[in-house]
């Protein structure tokens, strides 16, 4: 079985989850996580491959606040660090985002916009290769971490072509309409990822 990731997806459920149990401190904290261990209690089996999508993070180009540009940086210093970790536990990355800032839509409240962070990118690129991957390489199983609406019309073309395909998410944040076009829906929980957080930290105490 092949995985496909939706990188910034996951990575945003673990920290939330980890912040909520105050395991972190931040959400730009860095820690370890054994990700090939929480597919394995997911899977229940090591995985062929783990494409994980990740995006490409860089200042822009038109003058913002500092804090917004010392967040920024935070998020390159840790993005950095834990892609590091992932390509040593195995993974293939992919760079195929790129994490912009742009102008909010006009508060109900105030009446003003603000600059927030946006991913743009990521779901097209792993749309494309998991078509790819049953059209073209007959490759028989495969399973995506997304919960990305977006990934429909590809499921469906995957599918025809004779792929299996699982779907694996966060069990509070279960997309039906996805879970309507794969064969099956695999869910992990709040307590496999502080299980494999604990895991992962005690054989990296440092991290």
């Amino acid at each position: 079985m092949k995985v496909y990731i939706d990188g910034e997806n996951l990575r945003h459920r673990l920290v939330s989850v980890l912040l909520d149990q105050k395991l972190i401190d931040s959400p730009e904290a860095s820690f370890s996580f054994d990700l090939r261990l929480l597919l394995r209690y997911i899977l229940g089996q090591e995985p062929e491959q783990v494409v994980y999508y990740t995006t490409r993070i860089k200042q822009p180009t038109f003058k913002i606040p500092l804090t917004l540009s010392k967040r920024i940086t935070n998020i390159q210093e840790t993005s950095r660090r834990w892609i590091a970790a992932l390509t040593n536990q195995g993974l293939d990355l992919v760079k195929a985002g790129q994490l912009k800032v742009r102008e909010s839509s006009v508060c109900i409240h105030c009446g003003k916009k603000t600059l927030i962070l946006q991913e743009k990118g990521v779901d097209v690129r792993l749309a494309t290769d998991i078509v790819m991957a049953a059209v073209q390489d007959k490759v028989q199983e495969i399973a995506i971490l997304s919960s990305d609406a977006d990934m429909i019309p590809a499921l469906e073309v995957v599918r025809r072509s004779g792929t299996r395909v699982s779907y694996l998410c966060f069990a509070e944040e279960l997309n039906r309409a996805i879970a309507a076009v794969t064969d099956q829906t695999i869910t992990y929980t709040r307590k496999q990822i502080i299980d494999v957080y604990l895991t992962s930290k005690s054989k990296h105490p440092k991290a």
